[in-house]
């Protein structure tokens, strides 16, 4: 099953990257980078030396004209002056403008309600347990030494007071597991993310955006070079956030901590963009989406970029591409790379995923190590029956790759109680799962838990397109006496079979409200038609809204249904289907009739072939409605 599907856009420039990559013979790519960076390289040392920003931002200023990229005069001037962390926040010449809008509170209301933020803030930090403090001071010490903060004696009118906590992450995909600690700042409880509003929604690359280049590129080459072959590398940016620096001068930010050395409360005005803080997310990323377009341009590599992460396909004889790019990136712009984190290979761990690029498709898995741990964290959270929205926030997005393996850009059902939990309204430890959460929690430890091919994907080289191979079409439906459904199987874009089934609501199900047998009759279908595929692509439409819901979105007060529907993900998971959902209209859903117990399609040809009325097994009517009381 494809993980991108097809669905995944991929803009010109991207594009024109991809062409050249996959069409270019890699010693004219190479000497064509090499003449590039010898140029840049000479300009840079005729440039005044880089300055206080995240990069050499003049010598940046005219690579981007040079290369054609217009539009990044605001996130120039901030990268030169300072980013703004208050008011309305936005890069319209890098992102599509999102809603209009203001933030939800005043610069002043924020200012007005500081008092109250440090009072609550000082009693956060000295409920915190002794390790905790260590970790925290320490974080601000190193902080302190970098210059990234500065000691203040006297927080001045216009502070604005952060919390600082440590969110520990589990390395479990490494080979021997470990803990990283991540300062963060509580951008929440100070009220300064309720002070900002982003005007542009920010679009990463994701895990679909990675796959589906990196099967272009393969699939543009081996119709050129059935022998070729590929490998990926990848970049992460050291001290992200850090880079860049913030305004200080409508709202000083200052993070609050203990000294556990003397138990005094100190204060320190953060100069850089800050964990935590909502408008660093799309400062940085601005930053980092502009980086990866020079490369695009430039060295006419597809680099992707997922906050700090960059990644590329490139061919696997090119022996001189990461060098390349680090060298235009971090020896001539002057922004800072881990180097002992840079990698390439055929096999390439990126997001949480592990890619692979070969004849037959470019490979996307979970590695071993990763579910395991996964799992070893999801049943600490079920044992002791809490998970605050922080942790909430670090295990969604860990879960959120895993999805792209399991479906790609569907079936995030499980995820949605994850989320909630994370946008609760407090960073508070204590919080009660509650049984939406507590069921899909345990959905994820029975699927982290399958054969680890649930957790493996190829997207085919040279996908089926519309109108090629075979795909189905399923229409369901029912009322308070009856279930129906009807499936289309087309091969090549014809109608090659049409079926259907009808079956009458068993007293079980008399008492079942009418969403209740609608997901029925969805469950019923698949069962009986799906059940012994694998890899399978289906279009299942459906006239209830509840029904469609819980679904796609895995929303709805039916909580009766939740379990259902995480059932009904757990299989489709083991089967490698493919399924998408669409609401069709009562009056044009072909499926009424038999969910009315009549046969009338029995006798009329559809696109020329005559329906086929399908038996189903009691028993799995009975299985599916024991599913929904």
């Amino acid at each position: 099953m494809p993980v991108a599907k097809g669905m995944t856009q991929i803009d010109d420039e991207m594009t024109a990257a991809i062409e050249y990559s996959a069409t270019t013979p890699v010693r004219e790519a190479q000497r064509m980078r090499g003449e590039f960076l010898t140029r840049w390289r000479k300009r840079s040392s005729q440039l005044s030396p880089r300055g206080a920003g995240p990069c050499h931002v003049d010598l940046l200023d005219e690579m981007l004209r040079d290369l054609g990229i217009r539009g990044a005069d605001a996130l120039l001037h901030h990268l030169r002056t300072g980013c703004p962390m208050s008011g309305v926040v936005g890069y319209e010449e890098i992102y599509s403008p999102g809603p209009p809008g203001e933030p939800e509170i005043t610069e002043e209301e924020l200012l007005r309600r500081q008092p109250d933020v440090l009072a609550r803030s000082t009693q956060a930090i000295r409920a915190e347990s002794p390790a905790n403090k260590e970790a925290i001071w320490s974080s601000v010490r190193k902080e302190l030494e970098a210059g990234f903060v500065v000691e203040l004696r006297n927080p001045p009118a216009n502070a604005v007071y952060l919390r600082r906590f440590m969110v520990r992450q589990v390395k479990s995909d490494e080979p021997v597991p470990r803990v990283k600690e991540r300062a963060c700042d509580d951008g929440r409880m100070a009220l300064i993310n309720k002070a900002v509003r982003m005007a542009t929604p920010v679009k990463l690359d994701t895990a679909d955006v990675y796959a589906e280049v990196a099967r272009r590129v393969a699939h543009r080459a081996t119709t050129r070079d059935p022998g070729a072959a590929f490998k990926s590398m990848g970049l992460d940016h050291k001290e992200a956030y850090r880079q860049l620096r913030a305004r200080n001068d409508r709202l000083c930010r200052c993070v609050v901590a203990e000294d556990p050395s003397t138990g005094r409360v100190r204060f320190f005005r953060m100069e850089r963009l800050s964990f935590g803080e909502a408008a660093a997310v799309v400062h940085y990323n601005a930053f980092a989406k502009v980086l990866a377009r020079v490369v695009r341009r430039g060295l006419k590599l597809p680099l992707c970029q997922y906050y700090d992460d960059f990644a590329s396909p490139c061919p696997a004889n090119d022996d001189t591409a990461l060098t390349d790019v680090l060298e235009l990136l971090q020896g001539i712009l002057h922004t800072s790379f881990n180097e002992d984190k840079t990698s390439e290979g055929h096999s390439f761990r990126h997001l949480g995923l592990v890619f692979t690029i070969a004849s037959e498709g470019v490979g996307v898995a979970i590695s071993a190590p990763r579910r395991e741990g996964l799992v070893h964290m999801l049943k600490g959270v079920l044992a002791r029956d809490s998970l605050s929205p922080g942790e909430a926030a670090s295990l969604a997005g860990k879960l959120g790759f895993a999805t792209s393996a399991l479906f790609g850009r569907v079936g995030r059902v499980p995820l949605q109680p994850v989320f909630r939990r994370s946008n609760a309204s407090t960073t508070f430890a204590g919080f009660k799962l509650g049984g939406d959460l507590e069921e899909a929690l345990g959905w994820w430890v029975r699927t982290l838990a399958e054969d680890e091919q649930c957790f493996r994907r190829t997207v085919p080289l040279n996908p089926i397109q519309p109108g090629e191979g075979t795909r189905y079409v399923l229409l369901t439906d029912a009322c308070l006496f009856g279930l129906g459904a009807m499936m289309a199987t087309i091969t090549d874009g014809d109608v090659v079979a049409i079926e259907y089934f009808s079956h009458p609501v068993p007293q079980e199900g008399a008492g079942l409200q009418i969403h209740h047998l609608e997901f029925v009759a969805v469950t019923v279908a698949f069962a009986l038609w799906f059940r012994d595929k694998d890899d399978f692509t289906v279009s299942v439409w459906v006239d209830n809204d509840v029904v469609l819901g819980s679904l796609v979105q895995g929303r709805t007060r039916a909580r009766e249904l939740r379990a259902a529907v995480h059932l009904f993900w757990e299989r489709l998971a083991r089967s490698r289907g493919d399924a998408w959902f669409e609401r069709v209209p009562g009056a044009d859903n072909i499926a009424d009739l038999p969910s009315r117990l009549l046969h009338a399609w029995a006798g009329i040809p559809i696109r020329g072939v005559l329906p086929k009325w399908r038996e189903v097994d009691q028993r799995v009517v009975d299985a599916a409605i024991a599913e929904v009381l």
